[in-house]
């Protein structure tokens, strides 16, 4: 038995409370993921002011410059086509010919009418002048006047039949369809024996020695184009410059788009009638209170577009607007953000808000 005044209970006792204080000791230190992400390595660029060279592509159609759908003028049957489609032909050639015959004899018929009417006005003017060299001793006034409203009658009968003899000419004209321009057959839609009537197609032409590109922009964008401003023509990797000549002012009914017509510079064999190809569109854009950043630093946010800016050594998410995007470089609008200021390029996805950011040089 051990009194309460031995010293192996002392002993007993201070080794007791030892334990206890080991067992007790300090907490351990915080580690360092609990004080955060490590610094992230990025690399990074500086915004500035100014303007950028904002590019858009649209599709264009390519259209020749003349191209028409030429039809009979007069009905009848079809006597003669000259041409079939490929062949070249030149401004007045003969293309097709329709049976003339009852054309024919209307002018024939007009002719007629018009010499008869020719020899009522000579017989009219001779029985006038007749008349009234006479006098009112021999001839009665009424008679004159008679004679001189004859005259007046036969001279508008004439030019009355010299009318109906020209509009039987034009009609007898229409059975022949001619080229109206230089071009190329595109499609041949009668054959000899076929009955056509006045309005129907019988030729397509178009002109393959030139083409034009129709190309529908927004508003925003055509309003920074005009007249001979450039642009190119892109297909399959091949392009050619081209000049804007023409901005239609007025929005589409249904499009709500803008016109743009453009001549190509230069000729290119894949510039075809109906062929789309790519416009390209070339723009000084800048605007007051817009920055220019590199396309680079654009981050694609959950909600919003932003950028990461470093504000004393950590990252700062930035929402921005875009006003227009060029081939390396953003025109942005964004609260908080300033020329001269720097934004990752390289590691942007990765950085978290806050986060410590370590700036390494470029490659």
């Amino acid at each position: 038995m051990i009194s309460l005044g031995s010293p192996r209970l002392g002993l007993l006792l201070a080794g007791v409370s030892l334990v206890a204080l080991g067992c007790k000791g300090e907490a351990p230190a915080k580690s360092d993921a609990n004080e955060g992400p490590p610094p992230a390595r990025v690399q990074v660029a500086e915004v500035r002011g100014g303007s950028i060279q904002a590019e858009w592509s649209f599709l264009g159609d390519v259209r020749a410059l003349k191209r028409a759908k030429l039809a009979a003028g007069a009905g009848g049957e079809v006597r003669e086509v000259r041409v079939r489609v490929g062949d070249h032909v030149k401004k007045g050639d003969l293309l097709v010919d329709i049976d003339p015959s009852l054309a024919t004899a209307r002018v024939r018929a007009a002719q007629a009418s018009k010499q008869a009417g020719a020899a009522d006005l000579e017989r009219a003017q001779r029985d006038a002048e007749r008349l009234t060299v006479a006098g009112p001793d021999i001839a009665a006034r009424a008679e004159i006047e008679q004679a001189t409203s004859e005259r007046k009658r036969a001279v508008a009968e004439r030019g009355r039949l010299k009318a109906a003899e020209a509009e039987a000419r034009a009609q007898l004209g229409r059975h022949r369809v001619r080229a109206p321009f230089d071009g190329v057959v595109a499609n041949r839609a009668v054959d000899p024996g076929d009955w056509v009537e006045p309005g129907v197609e019988v030729i397509e032409l178009v002109d393959d020695a030139g083409v034009e590109v129709l190309v529908s922009t927004p508003p925003d964008v055509a309003l920074y184009l005009e007249a001979d401003d450039k642009a190119l023509l892109r297909y399959k990797g091949a392009a050619v410059p081209a000049t804007i000549v023409g901005v239609v002012r007025a929005l589409d009914d249904e499009s709500r788009t803008v016109k743009v017509r453009l001549v190509p510079d230069e000729n290119a064999v894949w510039l075809l009638p109906g062929a789309a190809i790519d416009v390209v569109l070339t723009i000084e854009r800048s605007e007051p209170g817009a920055v220019v950043i590199p396309r680079d630093a654009l981050v694609y946010g959950i909600a919003d577009l932003q950028v990461i800016k470093v504000a004393d050594g950590h990252a700062e998410p930035v929402p921005i607007e875009i006003i227009a995007r060029g081939r390396d470089e953003i025109l942005i609008k964004a609260d908080g953000l300033a020329a001269g200021d720097a934004v990752v390029t390289r590691g942007n996805e990765r950085v978290f808000p806050g986060q410590p950011l370590t700036i390494v040089p470029e490659d």
